[in-house]
């Protein structure tokens, strides 16, 4: 008989297999429309475990694919999916869905599955995107079609609305200078008004929204306000007895406000009726061929999108959608569960958690369904509809927020144009999801444990205690928060630490916010412990670089995989699955973060190492601090000339010159700097702007802001060799990372310090002496004939 194993517990709750996986897969085909019926051939577009032809299971030679996709009616296939059990990584899946499978039948698109994370990449592992954007789910066989004859790229304007990006932002702008005509100078008054009416031709007609009306009365609708203005009437139009705005204002918004509240304000706040017509005669001309209520939220989704992205009076509201679905992929909402947004916005986060409870609980009714299988199904649609989807937003972006959700199906209900601060919520929802506003002074702190106007602590002490035990939080806050000794920062997030089963911080590029802001911001995810029983035994660190688009203000695509799509990937639920990979990921104990002040700054506990092979050693241990401040007392003559010296990424260079006297009277205080220092603007040294000081002045001065060094002993580190390793490609981004500050990057001499570098050869050494001796020399020589010239 075997002999039963000492730590086997007989009521452990085993894990889920792959079949687990493959249900999951399956339901998800179902309602994309796939056909799963292999006894109709002609019309069956999934075959598993098999290929649909003979000469196609040969060529595989045994090896049985979990999912194969095809073109209905035709032996193209057009994707192949890999399913896996939750406890497995996707790495391997991925080749060997490649290997098997994919290059043999030449598969052009690979999924791949575990139930937990998912993964798509053409078969020679190209990123595939849809509005610039790497997908995160399976797609319907249109789109895979679409994806794979445009080079797994396409821009997707949704069926029926007949505008592309340009031709809706050329008409936004139409609209934008008729409303500044129309003395609206507020550019979210502006958008609303174009939502508003944008979302009144959606809507088209207000019978779906529940209206009944008698025999003698007829719904309102977008039809008949458009046969009231020139455009219908033409010659017959006489603006004195036009019933454009009262047929607006007293008939159609009373009718949407009494199904959907306060979606719609008293009045456009048009006054001009000769605008008004103007305004709707020009949405008008946004073709809509479709009655479809996802297509509609589709269309609505592509006017946010595109009319938010880049303007900077409106990009407070919107969070970019490739952010918004990697956090809710990663935060993976389930039926049963509710979900609140207390900084709502336009409603992204609350969105995509309505899509993915909506695709993921089976509610698309079959014509196979039973009775009791369509009820349950209706069910579960009125569930996430009304009581699943929860939202604040404290100014009227609430409206839009609300309108985003009734296109998408619905789920507006409890979305409440409130401040979120004015009223703790204990212990009520399962998530919490947000991107908080940074850095303000807020009111209502006396309602919180601790009481402070600092908005960073109670947008989060808010979330925190409106969480349920065992519930989960995903929060964009500004990298501030993660280290901060504020008071108020310290105990929110110490508390946060003391009170969870699992944390991880995914760190997001600096710039992921531009045009909007520059704050380098992080996710916080956590979930909150169910007991006193539980622990937390590690943190996890993620470091997201390439979010797949430039980090500049035109935020233009980048090609390839992003890391977010990795991030996606490598991130499992199963702690024993994740990999450490520094400087892209760390497990760190829990002893680690609390006996590190709480620290949740990911480089306090990883270093990023160059590539290049060597030893490597610090290069605090090759420098000193130069640390002299201005002082007026060493001159003997107070008018004695002093040269303020400034740094570029392009060097240094004299800024201005002063007298003592004027420089000691200047509100801004400076230091002294030395021919051969270093001299770097901590805020922009991530780009390049550290310099070597030329002997440009006797007397030069820096902002005291401006860290200096210089080299102990050039004979071991010359200092042109440090100045090009620090401002070569790999330690800029090096740099980037070791930067603290959230709205600027803030380099300190003591980070820089623990940079590592590999010291040059002695051949090296001696090559780059005799390079600098002729720099200095030419540089000698230059300011030599500057100054001849500037005296001649």
């Amino acid at each position: 008989m075997a002999k039963q194993r000492k730590d086997l517990n007989p009521y452990k709750i085993k894990e889920p297999l792959e079949a687990h996986t493959r249900v999951i897969i399956e339901d998800r085909l179902r309602a994309l429309g796939y056909n799963m019926d292999e006894s109709h051939p002609e019309v069956c577009n999934i075959f598993r475990e098999r290929a649909k032809y003979q000469y196609q299971d040969d060529v595989l030679q045994a090896k049985n694919p979990d999912f194969l996709v095809y073109e209905t009616g035709k032996s193209r296939i057009l994707a192949v999916i890999e399913a896996k059990r939750p406890s497995c990584t996707l790495e391997k899946a991925i080749d060997q869905a490649i290997d098997y499978y994919a290059t043999p039948l030449d598969i052009p698109i690979v999924f791949v599955y575990n139930s937990n994370a998912f993964f798509a990449c053409s078969k020679d592992r190209r990123a595939i995107k849809i509005n610039k954007i790497e997908i995160s789910d399976f797609v319907d066989e249109k789109t895979l079609i679409s994806l794979i004859d445009n080079n797994f790229e396409i821009e997707t304007v949704p069926p029926g609305f007949k505008l592309s990006r340009a031709d809706l932002l050329k008409k936004f702008k139409t609209a934008n200078n008729l409303l500044r005509k129309a003395g609206l100078r507020d550019g979210y008054e502006r958008f609303s008004v174009f939502a508003d009416l944008m979302f009144l031709k959606l809507k088209s007609s207000f019978n779906d929204i529940g209206e009944t009306t008698s025999s003698t009365e007829e719904a309102p609708s977008w039809e008949k306000l458009i046969r009231k203005t020139p455009k219908y009437l033409k010659e017959k139009f006489h603006i004195e007895d036009s019933e454009v705005k009262s047929y607006l204002e007293d008939t159609i918004k009373p009718r949407l406000k009494r199904t959907y509240g306060d979606v719609f304000e008293s009045s456009l706040n048009v006054s001009d009726e000769a605008i008004l017509i103007q305004l709707i005669e020009e949405i008008d001309g946004i073709d809509f061929s479709c009655i479809d209520s996802d297509v509609k939220g589709d269309a609505f989704e592509f006017f946010l999108r595109n009319v938010t992205n880049g303007n900077k009076d409106l990009g407070e509201y919107y969070t970019p959608r490739h952010i918004v679905k990697m956090i809710v992929s990663i935060i993976n909402p389930q039926y049963g569960e509710t979900i609140y947004d207390p900084c709502s916005g336009t409603g992204g986060f609350l969105l995509e958690s309505f899509r993915v409870l909506s695709q993921n609980s089976n509610i698309v009714i079959n014509e196979s369904d039973s009775e009791d299988e369509i009820k349950t199904k209706k069910e579960k649609k009125r569930f996430i509809k009304e009581r699943s989807i929860y939202g604040r937003e404290i100014t009227s972006t609430a409206r839009i927020a609300k309108m985003n959700m009734i296109l998408f199906g619905d789920g507006h209900t409890n979305i409440k144009q409130k401040d979120c601060l004015s009223e703790p919520i204990d212990q009520t929802f399962d998530i919490v999801l947000s991107n908080i506003p940074y850095s303000q002074k807020v009111d209502n702190g006396a309602l919180y444990d601790y009481p402070t106007t600092q908005g960073d602590s109670l947008f989060m002490q808010h979330i925190w205690k409106a969480v349920k035990k065992g519930g989960r939080i995903a929060v964009v806050i500004p990298d501030t928060f993660l280290y901060s000794e504020d008071d108020a920062v310290f105990f929110i997030r110490k508390k946060i630490l003391e009170e969870s089963s699992s944390i991880i911080v995914a760190s997001l590029p600096r710039g992921v916010f531009n045009p909007y802001t520059p704050t380098k911001t992080s996710v916080l995810f956590a979930q909150k412990k169910r007991d006193a029983e539980q622990s937390m035994k590690d943190v996890f660190f993620y470091i997201v670089r390439n979010d797949g688009f430039e980090l500049g203000a035109r935020r233009r695509p980048l090609p390839g995989q992003s890391d977010c799509n990795r991030f996606l990937m490598d991130y499992n639920r199963d702690p024993r699955l994740r990999a450490d990979n520094p400087p892209t990921a760390i497990t760190v104990s829990r002893e680690a973060i609390l006996g590190n002040n709480y620290s949740l700054f990911p480089f306090e506990y990883m270093e990023h190492l160059p590539q290049a092979k060597g030893p490597l050693s610090p290069i605090g241990m090759y420098i000193d601090e130069r640390d002299t401040p201005f002082s007026l007392e060493e001159f003997s003559d107070a008018e004695e000339q002093c040269a303020i010296i400034s740094i570029t990424q392009n060097g240094a260079y004299i800024s201005d010159v002063l007298t003592a006297a004027e420089l000691a009277n200047l509100n801004q205080r400076y230091k002294r700097v030395y021919a051969g220092d270093f001299a770097y603007n901590p805020h922009r040294i991530n780009v390049g702007s550290i310099a070597i000081v030329p002997d440009l002045h006797k007397n030069m001065f820096v902002s005291i802001i401006y860290p200096i060094f210089h080299i102990k002993d050039e004979s071991v580190l010359p200092k042109y060799q440090l100045l090009k390793i620090l401002k070569n490609s790999e330690y800029k981004e090096i740099i980037n990372d070791y930067c603290l500050g959230g709205a600027r990057a803030d380099l300190k001499l003591s980070w820089l310090s623990r940079i590592k570098i590999i010291l040059p050869s002695e051949e090296d050494r001696k090559q780059i002496e005799i390079l600098s001796r002729e720099l200095d020399k030419a540089y000698k020589q230059y300011l030599s004939l500057y100054q001849r010239l500037m005296t001649y």
